[in-house]
């Protein structure tokens, strides 16, 4: 139990602890099914994830029951997946191949540095501090190397230029056959290395893996009052297809639902001119932040004073990767920092005593080229209301002026409709029977939708399967161009009654970010208690 003026918070951790990947990983390198794969095989373990039971539903308390590895077999160009029980981890195995293309790893991207190193033109640049090797963007080379037009699987490096002597440069390199490729251009398609570049120094941290467990409960009491409770997960321990930062799952305020799920699956990036991109960005990996206090659970932090991300120290270092907590005025704040490539973004969650939630996202960028030219952010919340119930939720929308005979409309059908300023637009989600409802307000920074961006606010009724849009930050061989595309949350409104039902309710926020510009980093709408 933490004590800040009169808010006190208990942080429980709840579901598997880190000790079970462990489990899992050692169980992994011994199991007949996967040595009969990967035996005399060069691989690598790159990810392990825990899943929730299948067809749970939405019930509350859920906890994950299996796990799912990725590993790379570099002897075979192939991914080995397992997917197994967590009650018995030496049990049976499931196990499959695929050839799609994961994202990296830091210890992965070391390695491909490491043949850097034995290039004969580069390793000596490399050596006498001439260059310095970063993670680029996009983070994998997608051109097909093989007759077949299959990928080899290859890293891009960034080599930033630490003499007059060597230009910047982005090279990729195949981990297939332990060689570098160069381009004529000094970078591959979708990437630039001009001799200027933008953004703070890079500190070279180490992000986290996908998969570290980190779920944990947190109640929140005032005066004897249990304001709120919830579930936080960690960004490395989040769902979708590419995570989706902080995600809070079953937000009771004063004892009632208000949402079931809060997260950030989607989040993509477009450049003026396409100087660089389009990239599909990645919400697990944790940066370093600097968090002063106690660890109450792995990879959350209690913090008796703010947290600083990169937008608070304007700098790429910290002494912490995972989720701080902390009190600022009557808000509870929750907050991590994610690294995609270069990006820096921040997942924020700001709770306030009198029901308010304020959902934050904020952009940065460490040095490269690319960030100099002006470039779209476009971040898309996810919020799975239950206000009260699974099901009896209503959406309403305001227009002042009016664009019927009335300032507020029901919507009774999915559809996706922009923000506009000019009428003050804004939602409201009620619980039919009851009468309690939230608001969804936008903020006042969170831009209107390009052709890119696609659209605003998405109004859905909610399906276990339209978590996000299925679209992977890493290339796949069947569909090389799914890394560049917008956003396909349309294709989810397809004419279902939203009227009285489970609603889920898609919030885009597009942030224009042009390093010269004096503006502000950061993004996001209101969810306010109207009748509660």
């Amino acid at each position: 139990m933490t004590e800040h003026s009169d808010m006190q918070i208990n942080i429980e951790p709840v579901g598997p602890g880190p000790e079970v990947i462990d489990e899992v990983s050692q169980a992994l390198s011994e199991h007949p099914s996967v040595q009969a794969q990967l035996s005399e095989t060069r691989q690598r373990l790159l990810s392990i994830e825990l899943l929730n039971p299948v067809d749970a539903g939405r019930a509350d308390g859920m906890e994950p029951d299996r796990y799912r590895t990725t590993t790379y077999d570099y002897t075979n160009n192939r991914v080995i997946l397992t997917t197994g029980s967590l009650d018995d981890v030496q049990g049976s195995m499931e196990v499959s191949e695929s050839g799609h293309q994961p994202l990296p790893t830091r210890e992965e991207f070391e390695e491909a540095v490491e043949v850097l190193y034995e290039d004969p033109d580069l390793g000596p640049a490399l050596s006498e501090q001439m260059m310095e090797a970063r993670p680029a963007m996009p983070p994998l080379i997608t051109e097909p190397t093989r007759p077949d037009g299959r990928i080899e699987r290859t890293l891009a490096v960034l080599l930033v230029s630490r003499s007059n002597e060597v230009p910047n440069e982005i090279v990729g390199v195949n981990m297939i056959g332990r060689t570098v490729s160069r381009f004529p251009e000094r970078a591959p398609s979708r990437a630039l290395a001009a001799a200027a570049t933008c953004g703070l120094p890079n500190a070279n941290q180490t992000p986290t893996p996908r998969g570290l467990a980190g779920q944990y409960r947190v109640t929140i009491t005032q005066g004897g009052t249990t304001l709120w409770s919830f579930l936080v997960f960690r960004p490395s321990y989040s769902l979708g297809t590419n995570g989706s930062g902080v995600t809070l799952r079953e937000v009771d305020y004063r004892g009632k639902r208000v949402l079931y799920r809060a997260h950030v699956p989607i989040l993509n990036v477009q450049y003026d001119g396409n100087a660089c991109g389009p990239f599909r960005d990645w919400l697990y990996a944790e940066s370093y932040i600097q968090a002063t206090g106690t660890d109450v659970a792995p990879g959350i932090r209690w913090c008796p004073t703010p947290a600083q991300t990169i937008l608070d120290s304007g700098t790429d270092s910290g002494n912490f990767r995972g989720v701080a907590i902390y009190i600022q005025g009557q808000e509870v704040v929750v907050v991590s920092e994610l690294q995609a490539g270069w990006y820096r973004y921040i997942s924020e969650w700001r709770l306030h005593a009198d029901g308010t939630i304020r959902p934050r996202f904020g952009f940065s960028a460490v040095e490269n080229s690319c960030v100099c030219n002006i470039h779209h952010h476009h971040v898309y919340w996810r919020f799975d209301f239950d206000i009260l119930s699974e099901g009896n939720n209503v959406v309403w929308e305001y227009n002042s002026p009016p664009i019927t005979s009335s300032n507020w409309h029901i919507n009774y059908w999915e559809v996706m409709r922009y923000r506009n300023s000019s009428r003050s637009r804004r939602w409201w989600i009620e619980n039919s029977t009851t009468g309690d409802a939230y608001m969804l307000i936008p903020g006042p920074d969170d831009g209107v939708a390009d052709a890119f961006g696609r659209g605003d606010v998405w109004i859905l009724r909610h399906h276990d399967s339209e978590i996000d849009d299925g679209i992977s930050a890493a290339p796949s061989e069947a569909g090389l161009s799914q890394p560049n595309a917008p956003a396909d949350i349309g294709r989810f409104v397809n004419g279902e009654s939203t009227y009285n039902q489970d609603i889920a309710i898609w919030y885009a926020a597009h942030f224009t970010h042009d390093v010269n510009a004096e503006i502000g980093h950061i993004v996001g709408p209101t969810l306010q208690a109207v009748q509660w």
